[in-house]
């Protein structure tokens, strides 16, 4: 059996899910046109901060929706307690956003501590954003922690007993060995560089707790109209600081290469859940020689993986 093979063998999920039409399709503008505007605002220095100041970058564009906010803690809760047969104590997230939001809420769910990592920082400064965000999961039932008096969000996550970190995987360090119960990401794995991946995995695996786990959504389509697009260019330029800036940077993993990424950092992987187009939505006829995967990566939209330290 060939590497290849194996790696596609290991990747198979339990689970398919067809791909709905128009996924993430966007704004019905070309690929190319989008492409074009996102690098042309990066080459003027409207990106990161600044795009988000004038609408145009909206990390997290969902986080003023109730079902997203309270609906994903209960679920990495309970699937969690269900995989690990015990109660989850810790929790770290991947990539938040501005969803560091739910801090109270995964308070309120029993977590004793929450760490959240992001490269750089997108969520609201004020403590009135938490507070509503409280008020909210308190309607529906959630013991979260009583946020009054809190001056900033520094108070807030420290009523909620959660640790907000900025940078790149080194900043786990913070984290001790074996801290973690929970590992949590969701269409967060897909934008770290292949050259940070390693790293991030191999520090995942030193803080995830012996019975931890880890559940990861990953989305692997193109961010210029839900395709695969981005297969068409070289490293070079895919790679390149000013894609980087302009947003549209995804790490062009396939799903077998990905799962092969976890097991070399030493975690066993399943892949319960996939969502798959019936046959490969556009792109480029041949992609780019340093773009070439596994043909059956290329069906694949998205996945969920459940990952857990190797013994």
């Amino acid at each position: 059996m060939s590497i290849e093979q194996q790696a596609e063998d290991m990747a198979r999920p339990r689970r398919v899910l067809p791909a709905p039409n128009g996924l993430s399709r966007g704004a019905p503008v070309p690929w190319w046109a989008k492409l074009g505007v996102k690098l042309g605002l990066a080459a003027l220095g409207i990106h990161g901060a600044r795009a988000r100041a004038f609408g145009l970058a909206r990390p997290s564009f969902d986080a003023g929706d109730p079902g997203k906010l309270l609906g994903a803690p209960p679920a990495w809760v309970n699937d969690a307690t269900r995989l690990m047969g015990r109660r989850p104590r810790t929790l770290l997230e991947v990539g938040p956003g501005r969803m560091v939001l739910r801090a109270p809420i995964l308070a309120g769910l029993g977590l004793e501590h929450v760490w959240f990592i992001d490269p750089a920082d997108s969520a609201p400064a004020e403590a009135a954003a938490y507070q509503a965000v409280a008020a909210l999961a308190r309607s529906h039932g959630v013991a979260v922690p009583d946020l009054e008096g809190c001056a900033d969000r520094a108070a807030v996550l420290r009523r909620c007993g959660a640790t907000l970190l900025h940078g790149g995987p080194a900043v786990l360090a913070a984290i001790p060995d074996g801290a973690v119960d929970c590992v949590v990401s969701e269409a967060v794995l897909e934008h770290v560089r292949r050259d940070e991946m390693g790293p991030l995995l191999a520090q995942l695996r030193r803080i995830t707790a012996p019975d931890g786990i880890g559940l990861h959504r990953i989305d692997f389509q193109d961010h210029l109209g839900g395709g695969l697009q981005h297969l068409r260019f070289s490293d070079a330029f895919w790679a390149s600081p000013l894609v980087g800036r302009a947003g549209i940077y995804v790490n062009r993993l396939g799903l077998s290469a990905m799962v092969g990424r976890f097991r070399r950092a030493g975690f066993q992987v399943e892949v319960p859940e996939a969502t798959v187009w019936s046959r490969r939505p556009r792109g480029p006829a041949r992609p780019h020689p340093e773009a070439m995967r596994p043909s059956s990566d290329d069906l694949v939209a998205r996945a969920v993986l459940e990952v857990r330290p190797a013994r």
